[in-house]
């Protein structure tokens, strides 16, 4: 896991601030409600748009990132590359429940499972990879490049968007590039002042990349990397 966020660290290529796939994200296609989407809710929300004009920004050579601009600042979050927890006191026990931390009382430091760890396993005092250091979520800097894994609690409650795309530009990228994805689905925050869930910055679907505007020749694959609620 270290290594692949090394990779990509070094791989990083005119990525921008903090993005968030708000309610705004991305110019949706028809917002509002919609049935027969794929995938299960992550709460009791069922509005859902689709996203047909994705801002697309380079991330590493075969991963792309969908981005979109935050809707306000997450009330904690978890740096990966720092081993650091940036939290809003006000919802520092929201934040510890929703990261299945469990928080020193000794060293104040923050033990926090790992993508991929077993729900019930049990971290030990000294294990580097998974104890990290609060800090003030004034302290977190709203221009931080995410890095893959790191997690960040936002305010509102769940919703879905349904993306699907095709020929769309590459931008902010060193070569001129156009991109094809979907159909697959993101779980994100609505932006609402009611509750607060979870997001990841991971991998969120596949697709192609194509060197020409009319993507007519053959396309290379693609990783497409986002803000996620979920699994």
């Amino acid at each position: 896991m270290t290594d692949r966020r090394t990779f990509l660290r070094r791989s990083l290529r005119g990525a921008v601030g903090a993005a968030a796939w708000g309610s705004a994200a991305c110019t949706p296609d028809t917002p509002g409600a919609r049935s027969g989407a794929a995938g299960g809710q992550a709460s009791g929300t069922d509005t859902r748009s689709n996203v047909t004009r994705p801002l697309l920004r380079p991330w590493a050579s075969d991963i792309v990132w969908l981005d979109a601009p935050g809707q306000e600042l997450p009330v904690a979050y978890v740096s990966m590359a720092l081993r650091q927890v940036f939290v809003d006191y006000d919802f520092r026990d929201r934040a510890a429940w929703l990261l299945r931390a469990h928080i020193s009382v000794s060293t104040a430091l923050w033990r926090i499972p790992l993508p991929g760890d077993p729900p019930r396993q049990p971290i030990q005092p000294g294990d580097e990879a998974r104890e990290f250091e609060e800090l003030p979520i004034r302290a977190w800097d709203p221009s931080h490049t995410p890095e893959i894994d790191d997690v960040r609690i936002v305010r509102g409650t769940a919703t879905h968007r349904a993306v699907e795309f095709a020929c769309v530009p590459l931008v902010d990228g060193a070569a001129e590039a156009w991109l094809a994805g979907g159909p697959f689905e993101i779980a994100v925050s609505d932006g609402s002042a009611t509750g607060s869930i979870r997001e990841d910055f991971r991998i969120v679907g596949t697709g192609l990349t194509y060197a020409d505007r009319a993507c007519s020749t053959s396309g290379d694959a693609v990783q497409y990397i986002s803000w996620a609620s979920g699994g």
